[in-house]
């Protein structure tokens, strides 16, 4: 298997779905798994970036959204001190933090135990090599 070769759970944990999507996948001709080591199955990383980049669209309430950047997830905590509030959301396995104004926390009724919609735009991510 080279460095850029993913064994199929690696690859179902990179793209946030599950070995059997990604098996579909296979299936379906939307990716190739080839023979790794031990008779693994293994995706080329390539191959893994081009699915993952793939313009995703959601419909909603009759409005069409890209999914890049749109995480799903339940609101874990909100601390509200004055003008801004703390909303903490956990998004899959993912832990998020929005400042957001009190008054915007108010108007959408946010509250611990509600379901939102993350979205995230940044001008600067950090990489790290996954080991």
């Amino acid at each position: 298997m080279s460095t850029t070769d993913f064994r199929v759970a690696e690859a179902a944990t990179l793209l946030g779905v599950s070995d059997d999507t990604v098996r579909r996948w296979a299936a379906d001709g939307r990716l190739t798994l080839k023979e790794g080591e031990g008779g693994t199955k293994t995706i080329d990383g390539r191959e893994l970036a081009r699915v993952a980049s793939e313009a995703l669209v959601e419909t909603e309430g009759g409005a069409t959204y890209s999914v890049r950047n749109r995480m799903r997830g339940i609101v874990t905590a909100v601390k509200t001190d004055g003008v801004m509030a703390q909303v903490d959301i956990q998004a899959g396995p993912f832990r998020l933090v929005s400042l957001i104004s009190s008054e915007a926390v108010e108007q959408l009724g946010i509250e611990v135990g509600k379901a939102v919609i993350a979205t995230a735009k940044a001008t600067n991510v950090g990489v790290e090599i996954a080991h």
